[in-house]
């Protein structure tokens, strides 16, 4: 069996694919799954997903295992195996159009996508093992099956999930919030793995939601954990497979907001929203609540979804993680309009190891 070495990156991708955060996938989509989920947004057998997990390698390693059945990946923290493995070259073109809407490199997923391989490997996995003890920040993973034990045992029978990539401002503590009022529980689900040169590094996104859930959260009804993977930067199209893994840890309704996993102009702010209009809730498996954005208004003196007051928006102060990390980079104070004070101080005595 050939044994080939690979990034941390393909190595999650494989422990997700086992640990059924990515169900129903069984490993790396074959060629006729791929096509299908870049065209439809479905598997072949018709069930709904909307990013292919691929698996890429270049031509010389596609020469090398062409006529593998079985290969071993390893990237010196794990090992895992595939079986059923199949080689097929890589569109990369009419992957970043159908996935980011663009082929620019303007866009990260883009310029990401020109520094992979050529080729794709698809294949069942069978097996994964760690070669060393994992890394601090595997302190707040729980599979799929360990967080379901825990709604069980905290009697949630509705729980909505919050995915981010950045630390929580008063928008987002206020959306989530609102969504607590309609369940039993709020699962806050960060992603923890590769993102684009200017965002947060994963630790000071755990500290800081570690800081506001420890003051302002009911601690009973709150859960935080990471998600491993890596960003995409994808938009509507990763709004859906947000939904997706978020249903398969165990939540009943998600959370999707103003340009859910959006960069720059390149989606629409609410296209994240709307695409969900495309399936039904049955065949997601989970609700969704959409919010507009929220902003603190002064004078209601207190945060509102935008629209939903009278006031114009120069009575508005409106919140964006872009304008948290520009603060935070130039040093600028942060008002208690836009960041609990705890959550500022914590970022900004960090301020200079915050950012990727």
């Amino acid at each position: 069996m050939r044994k080939i070495k690979v990034s941390s990156t393909i190595i999650q991708e494989a422990q997700n694919i086992v640990d059924k955060v990515y169900a129903p996938l069984e490993g790396f989509l074959d060629k006729e799954n791929f096509l299908s989920v870049l065209d439809n947004m479905r598997l072949i057998n018709g069930l709904v997903w909307s990013i292919p997990i691929i698996f890429d390698i270049d031509q010389k390693e596609a020469k090398a295992i062409a006529k593998e059945g079985k290969i071993s990946i390893e990237d010196g923290k794990k090992r895992a195996i595939l079986e059923n493995v199949e080689v097929y070259p890589f569109p990369k073109n009419k992957f970043a159009q159908k996935i980011f809407q663009t082929t620019s490199r303007e866009h990260p997923g883009v310029l990401m996508l020109s520094k992979m391989g050529d080729y794709l490997v698809s294949g069942k996995v069978t097996e994964i093992k760690p070669l060393i003890v994992q890394p601090v920040n595997w302190k707040y993973y729980l599979n799929p099956e360990a967080t379901k034990e825990v709604f069980r045992k905290n009697k949630w029978r509705k729980i909505v999930a919050f995915q981010t990539r950045n630390p929580p401002h008063l928008s987002h503590e206020y959306i989530q919030k609102q969504a607590l009022k309609k369940t039993d529980g709020l699962f806050v689900n960060p992603i923890i793995g590769p993102k684009k040169e200017g965002d947060f590094h994963d630790r000071y996104i755990i500290g800081a939601y570690k800081v506001l859930i420890d003051r302002y959260y009911p601690q009973e009804r709150t859960l935080l954990g990471t998600f491993h993977t890596y960003m995409r930067y994808a938009g509507p199209r990763e709004a859906i497979f947000h939904a997706l893994v978020r249903r398969n840890f165990g939540c009943t309704h998600m959370i999707i907001g103003r340009d859910h996993a959006g960069v720059g102009n390149f989606y629409g702010s609410y296209a994240a929203q709307e695409i969900f209009d495309n399936f039904s809730e049955e065949e997601l498996g989970i609700t969704i609540l959409k919010y507009k954005n929220a902003v603190f208004c002064r004078k209601c003196n207190k945060m509102v979804l935008d629209g939903s007051c009278e006031h114009s928006d120069k009575d508005k102060i409106f919140l964006s993680g872009t304008e948290l990390r520009g603060k935070l980079a130039r040093d600028d104070f942060i008002p208690k309009e836009f960041m609990r004070r705890e959550v500022a101080d914590y970022l900004r005595g960090n301020r200079k190891k915050l950012f990727v």
